[in-house]
């Protein structure tokens, strides 16, 4: 019954989350362009590709959440500066809630500038921008039911819904800061500002302008020894009235000096929400992790405690330009 409950609540109530509801990742580190724009262009390479699928509450009901997101960035140019580089990129998502098909998406273009500091630069401030199209819609508006329909009367919600696509556009802004603080640590925070202008956007036709979200993430690199690196990290973000906060303590482990193959794994937790178990493996510049939550909340009964699943897939690529070498021909000693 209670389950029962939860899957009415998907279903008809879930469109009130539109303007509180926003997508989110367990492997938020797998997203970086989603996470901050100042994370665009922030790895050695040539260019890196990623993608990113998340389903949640599938064992409550079929009609949950689906949130595919794939992104492509490269450090294109070099900066004012000898240490300093451009980064530009883009990232697409699409977010598929309910029986209602509530339908939230998204394709951003983000450039950053990486500015070098000190003379060996080991520490690094990043500023970045992220323009695109924002869209929400109700795909399935003919799956509404509510009590007042069932029992023959009129539901002024109803007559607010509409499936046609809400389209704004968005801006975003980050700022991040990298350093090497010694051959065992390495420092990473950065603090991220989306929805800058505050768009018009609701299909509920009321016109709710969406409010700012505000992200803040970290992550410590403790470099045990050559085998082993830990890496606690945090992050919180702001989505009025929602709040939340993610901690988790990744590893990564050397398995083959040779071939440069990791497992990587790690524990997590979403206070309020849920906890986290990670795993992974990487073969050089290739990343591919899983992710599995457990519900804590009050939908742990009814979800069976099983959350959301994810996988997630990363590689650099990188193409160097062979040195063009002038013949050197050596003269015959007689």
């Amino acid at each position: 019954m209670y389950r029962l409950l939860i899957v009415c609540l998907v279903s008809l109530g879930s469109f009130n989350w539109l303007d509180a509801q926003e997508i989110h990742w367990t492997q938020y580190e797998m997203a970086p362009l989603l996470l901050n724009p100042a994370k665009t262009g922030d790895f050695y390479g040539t260019f890196r590709v990623g993608g990113i699928y998340r389903n949640q509450f599938s064992s409550i009901t079929p009609d949950a959440f689906n949130t595919p997101g794939i992104y492509v960035d490269a450090p294109v140019i070099k900066g004012f500066r000898d240490n300093d580089w451009v980064g530009a990129g883009g990232a697409l998502f699409v977010d598929r809630a309910g029986a209602l098909g509530l339908q939230t998406g998204g394709f951003f273009l983000s450039g950053s500038y990486h500015f070098a500091l000190g003379r060996e630069a080991n520490t690094y401030i990043v500023a970045g921008f992220q323009t695109g199209a924002y869209a929400k819609r109700i795909r399935d508006i003919d799956a509404y039911n509510s009590e007042a329909n069932i029992l023959g009367e009129q539901d002024p919600t109803q007559g607010m819904l509409s499936d046609q696509a809400e389209n704004a556009q968005e801006y975003a802004a980050g700022l991040m800061f990298k350093s090497k603080l010694s051959e065992t640590f390495n420092l990473e925070a950065g603090f991220a500002i989306k929805h800058l202008n505050r768009a018009n956007l609701s299909p509920l036709g009321r016109g709710g302008r969406l409010p700012w979200r505000t992200t803040a993430h970290g992550t410590l690199d403790i470099r045990v020894n050559d085998i082993v690196t830990l890496s606690p990290g945090f992050m919180y973000e702001t989505f009025d009235p929602v709040d939340k906060l993610v901690t988790q303590v990744r590893s990564k482990v050397l398995v083959n000096e040779e071939r440069n193959i990791y497992i990587t794994g790690g524990l997590g937790l979403r206070w309020e929400d849920s906890a986290h178990l990670l795993f992974g493996l990487q073969f050089d510049d290739l990343h591919v992790s899983l992710a599995y939550d457990m519900t804590t909340s009050e939908l742990a009964n009814a979800a069976s405690y099983f959350g959301a699943f994810e996988i997630a897939a990363s590689y650099i690529v990188k193409i160097y330009k062979k040195p063009e070498v002038d013949p050197v021909i050596f003269c015959p000693r007689f």
